[in-house]
């Protein structure tokens, strides 16, 4: 490649490249410190969107097959338990170490918001994260299956196992010649006389979703109101971050670092660096989620009524729910915003 064709090259990827100058959107109005939302109608809120995004994924659309709104019902409904885990893990209100153990939790949900906007603008997409998941399930049997091999018991049930697995299979659309392709690789082998190689895409992970978006909106919303640099320091507490340990630390009785700190200020740091980032961003990581299926459905007017009601309090009270609010949400909602 030349020179001049490098630099027209690399000037495409920055035009096409969206930085946080390009989309930042700045807040207006101070939020309301003395406002205060309540657990249960947290919980409430959370239940009543889920409930009407997976009510509206029972009406025919000619953007979604049958199939595809029967995946998207179950990721709603999982969105809704890891909420439940989210409030577990908080119950103890900082007095264990454990509920640092609510970030990576937390990190799914928004993680979850990144596959579901692709999902919705593209949904063939949809076979790609089927297949994925269901390729990941595979190989792990295949490794068992190479290690236990002169292990009867194991490998009885492993054949049990794997009655399951050839289920999961037709429910994913993974192809035979899919399947023949994995265990070739896996296993340095040659495929069967016949069948030519076939490739599982892998689903992309939220960076690379961001590139995938079409809609501008979405984008800057992924993009910006400090998703992904939150999303970020979410995963760190996957990565060994040093925040994950500290904050352990702080939170278990039996660690000496916890006595340089008096109990106000390890409970100011409880709700400022755990309790209040996992409730907000567990929150409206589903509120959102159900938000954007009124691309598909725009008139399912009890959709949106619950979605509206949920973002009233997330707009008010917090700066990230009032960026994404204006970015995007209040398009969404129509005449009920």
């Amino acid at each position: 490649m030349t020179t001049a064709a490098r630099r027209q090259k690399i000037g495409v990827q920055s035009a096409n490249l969206m930085r946080l100058r390009d989309c930042v959107s700045s807040v207006d109005a101070d939020i309301d410190l003395d406002a205060k939302w309540n657990v249960l109608d947290i919980d409430a809120s959370v239940n009543r969107c889920t409930a009407a995004a997976t009510e509206a994924l029972k009406l025919d659309t000619p953007r979604l097959s049958l199939e595809q709104r029967i995946h998207l019902h179950q990721i709603f409904l999982s969105m809704r338990h890891a909420h439940e885990a989210v409030r577990e893990l908080l119950r103890n209100e900082g007095k264990r170490a454990l509920a640092v153990s609510v970030m990576p939790l937390v990190r799914a949900q928004v993680e979850t918001l990144y596959a579901l906007c692709l999902i919705i603008e593209q949904p063939s997409v949809l076979g790609d994260y089927m297949k994925d998941g269901w390729k990941k399930l595979f190989v792990r049997h295949i490794a068992m299956r190479e290690e236990c091999r002169s292990l009867p018991r194991v490998m009885e049930g492993l054949s049990k196992q794997l009655q399951w697995i050839d289920q999961m299979q037709v429910a994913s659309g993974v192809t035979n010649a899919e399947r023949e392709t994995i265990e070739a690789e896996e296993l340095g082998v040659a495929l069967p006389v016949g069948v030519s190689p076939t490739h599982i895409t892998p689903f992309p992970m939220p960076k690379k979703v961001i590139s995938k978006i079409s809609d501008a909106d979405r984008k800057r919303m992924l993009m910006l109101m400090r998703l992904y640099p939150e999303y970020s320091f979410l995963c760190g507490f996957v990565h060994f971050s040093p925040a994950s340990v500290i904050l352990a630390s702080l939170l278990d009785p039996r660690q000496p670092f916890r006595a340089m700190f008096t109990s106000g200020q390890i409970e100011e740091m409880f709700q400022k660096e755990i309790a209040g980032p996992a409730v907000w961003f567990d929150v409206l990581s589903v509120v959102q989620c159900c938000s954007e299926l009124l691309d598909i459905y725009p008139g399912d007017v009890e959709l949106a009524r619950c979605c509206a009601d949920a973002w009233k309090p997330l707009s008010e009270n917090t700066f990230i729910g009032r960026v994404i609010w204006k970015l995007r949400a209040r398009r969404l909602l129509g005449v009920i915003a």
